[in-house]
């Protein structure tokens, strides 16, 4: 009997050559993560297995989703939401999938929750099945996931998610509730200086050069971005372009990624909100794993990778390495942390270390840093506001004194002479 051997918990598709009950050759196709899976099935089909063959999928087959698809953040809180709910509830993990499909939700996670089930009715387990789908489930939420499965907590990490997922929800939303109104000023605001600087102004030039008049400050100034943009334009475009996909290569770049990454968190003004983020992220998933029993290193492992940023994860790596040498969490980020999390933080997380309550502490840690971001958000829209205006009005001001300064310096010329 031909086989072919594959990689532990990937969901191949067998074909099978085999007799029934009737001595007649049946041929067919069963999803599993072993031919030990395809035997069992195949005898409660009441068939005598002549061959099993692993079947060559092309790289075609394979590409299950369209590049332009995606599922919004709303749909996978939803998705972990309603499955926490109905695995609480005793249902199985299957059929609580298969009463997550519909019509009306995304199509992408649809079609997505369908090859679940089928990886899942093979053998694989929940983790493995959603590691297929990076495109849809992010590397953070499959390692909660594997831990929760391997820990049989699964409803309870899926719940935490959720709240992940719903928190994320809200500071984003916040954020773009902020900026939407300065960056609508800010658009409308250059989209009237470019008009104004390449097509108004060198109309009045060609006026202002027959007065002979000397220009003022502001014009000259004006004039001369519009013959900058006129001569090099293509040439800015050009470096424009080359910088950008230096700046995109360079941060798809470990080393750049944790660069980056960095300067977000010591950013000004949202910067405090990226750090912020991060730290809750640790706290909460660190809680909730510890809490259920998972490995302190493998707990500091998954937590450090959930922050989402790259020099934080970085940072955390060195924490969990020195943790594993048998030093304390909170002497680790001391150590290694000190810049990320502050003293008053790490006091806490020792505090809790030594009343062996560090669970307790980290949601504390994660609620205080929850409410200061929560803070700031709303915060962040009367802070731009005022700052967006002054600019919007010195803008203003620079352009109709390019215009009109020359115009009465005219008149004034005109009715001298």
């Amino acid at each position: 009997m031909a086989s072919a051997a594959k990689s532990k918990n990937t969901v191949e598709i067998f074909s099978y050559i085999a007799r029934d009950q009737k001595s007649s050759v049946v041929k067919g196709e069963i999803k599993a993560i072993e031919e030990r899976i395809v035997l069992e099935q195949l005898k409660k089909m009441g068939l005598d297995p002549i061959s099993i063959t692993v079947k060559k999928v092309s790289v075609f087959e394979k590409l299950d989703v369209n590049v332009f698809d995606s599922v919004p953040p709303d749909a996978i809180y939803n998705f972990s939401r309603q499955l926490s709910v109905m695995l609480k509830a005793g249902v199985p993990l299957i059929d609580a999938l298969e009463s997550m499909l519909s019509k009306t939700i995304n199509p992408l996670l649809n079609k997505t929750i369908k090859k679940i089930i089928e990886d899942i009715s093979a053998g694989a387990t929940l983790s493995n099945s959603l590691e297929k789908h990076p495109k849809v489930f992010d590397t953070m939420y499959i390692n909660i996931i594997r831990a929760g499965e391997s820990s049989g907590v699964l409803e309870t990490v899926l719940f935490k998610l959720a709240d992940f997922i719903s928190y994320d929800l809200q500071l984003t939303n916040g954020i773009k509730q902020a900026i939407r109104y300065p960056m609508i000023v800010i658009g409308i605001t250059v989209t009237v200086g470019f008009y104004a600087v390449a097509f108004i102004l060198p109309r009045f030039s060609v006026l202002f050069s027959q007065t002979g008049i000397e220009l003022p400050l502001p014009t000259r100034i004006l004039l001369g971005i519009d013959t900058f943009l006129q001569n090099y334009s293509f040439y800015l475009m050009i470096g424009i372009a080359i910088l950008a996909g230096l700046f995109f290569h360079f941060k798809r770049t470990k080393k750049g990624a944790i660069a980056w990454d960095r300067f977000k968190i010591n950013a000004p003004v949202f910067g405090k909100i990226f750090k912020n983020m991060a730290i809750s992220r640790f706290c909460h998933v660190l809680e909730t794993l510890n809490r259920t029993g998972v490995p302190i290193l493998e707990s500091l492992t998954i937590s450090s990778r959930s922050t989402g940023n790259s020099y934080v994860q970085h940072k955390l790596a060195n924490t969990k390495s020195d943790v594993g040498l048998g030093h304390k969490i909170a002497k680790s980020l001391d150590k290694y942390g000190s810049d990320i999390f502050e003293a008053q933080q790490i006091k806490m997380i020792q505090v809790g270390e030594e009343a062996a309550s560090l669970d307790d502490m980290l949601v504390e840690i994660a609620l205080m840093v929850d409410n200061e971001t929560q803070t700031r958000v709303r915060t962040l829209t009367s802070t731009l506001e005022p700052i967006i205006t002054v600019i919007m009005g010195a803008m203003i001001l620079v352009l109709a004194l390019s215009i009109f300064l020359p115009i009465w310096d005219m008149y004034e010329s005109l009715a001298n002479n």
